[in-house]
C-alpha cells in the first residue's frame, strides 16, 4: 500500500522487516527504509517553578507582550516557549531582544509579524512576507497587488550547476513595494534573506534592481526578477511610452 493511502490513519504497530520498517495502520501496512516520527513540541516549563516567581503560564507556554515581558515585568521569555513560529533563528532573535530589553533602557519589539523560513528539501523551499492570497485579501484593490514569477532556468549559475529546478515568485504593491517572496531552488535559504530585508524595510523592486549583485551567483536571480519588473514598469510609464514613440519615429 502507498504511504499516501494511509494519510491520517491511526498507527497500531511499528516493526522491523528485512532491511526496512513496516508501519501497521487501520488502513493497511506501509513499508519503508526510514521512519521519521514528528510528534510536535510542548513547552518545558513544569520544573522551572514559575508559580513561585508569580509568572503565569499555560499548556501552550508563557504569555508575553510585544517586548517579550511576562506578567512579571522584569522577567522575560523567548523562543518556542512563547508560541508563534518555532524556528531556531526566530528563537535566537527573540533571545537577543529579551536580553536587550531586560538590561538596557527602552524596549524593542520582540514579536515579529513575518518570520522568514526555509524547508531544507531538494530543492529548498523558502518564504518571507505574505502570500499572494494574503496580499489580495489585505490590499482589497486587485490592481494594487502584482506578482512576478521567474524560473531558475534563466539563472546562469543554476544552469552551469544543473540546478534549474525551481522558481522565484514575488508579491508586490503597484508602486513596487515588496510584500512577500517564495523561492524554490538550490540555496533558496540563502536567496530569501534579500527579500526578507526588502520586506522589513519596505524596499521596492527598483531598489533590488539597482543594487549590484555578484555574478555568477544564485542570488543574482533576485536582481534579474526585480530588473525585469522595473524595465516593464518604466516602459508603461508616461516617460517610457514617450521614449518608445520617439524611438519608432527614427
Amino acid at each position: 500500500m502507498r504511504a499516501s493511502d494511509c494519510t491520517s490513519a491511526r498507527v497500531t504497530r511499528v516493526a522491523p522487516r528485512d532491511d526496512g520498517i513496516v508501519v501497521h495502520t487501520y488502513a493497511g501496512e506501509v513499508e519503508g527504509s526510514v521512519l521519521l516520527v514528528a510528534t510536535g513540541r510542548t513547552p518545558n516549563v513544569d520544573t522551572m517553578e514559575l508559580l513561585r516567581a508569580g509568572v503565569r503560564f499555560t499548556e501552550g507556554g508563557v504569555p508575553v507582550d510585544g517586548s517579550l515581558s511576562t506578567n512579571v515585568k522584569h522577567i522575560y521569555a523567548a523562543g518556542d516557549v512563547v508560541g508563534g513560529p518555532q524556528f531556531t533563528h526566530y528563537a535566537g532573535y527573540q533571545a537577543f531582544i529579551a536580553a536587550r530589553n531586560a538590561l538596557f533602557p527602552g524596549t524593542s519589539k520582540g514579536v515579529a509579524q513575518f518570520v522568514p523560513w526555509t524547508t531544507f528539501t531538494d530543492p529548498e523551499v523558502a518564504r518571507a512576507g505574505i502570500t499572494e492570497a494574503e496580499a489580495r485579501n489585505k490590499h482589497r484593490g486587485a490592481d494594487d497587488v502584482g506578482v512576478r514569477f521567474m524560473t531558475m532556468e534563466r539563472v546562469d549559475r543554476a544552469v552551469t550547476e544543473n540546478d534549474t529546478d525551481g522558481f522565484i515568485k514575488v508579491v508586490h504593491r503597484k508602486n513596487g513595494t515588496v510584500l512577500g517572496a517564495t523561492v524554490v531552488a538550490e540555496r533558496a535559504g540563502e536567496a530569501i534573506h534579500e527579500w526578507a530585508l526588502a520586506i522589513s524595510n519596505r524596499l521596492k523592486m527598483s531598489d533590488l534592481a539597482s543594487t549590484i549583485h555578484v555574478y555568477p551567483t544564485y542570488s543574482i536571480a533576485n536582481q534579474q526578477l526585480a530588473s525585469a519588473y522595473s524595465v516593464e514598469s518604466f516602459l508603461k510609464s508616461k516617460v517610457g511610452k514617450t521614449l518608445k514613440r520617439l524611438a519608432n519615429l527614427r
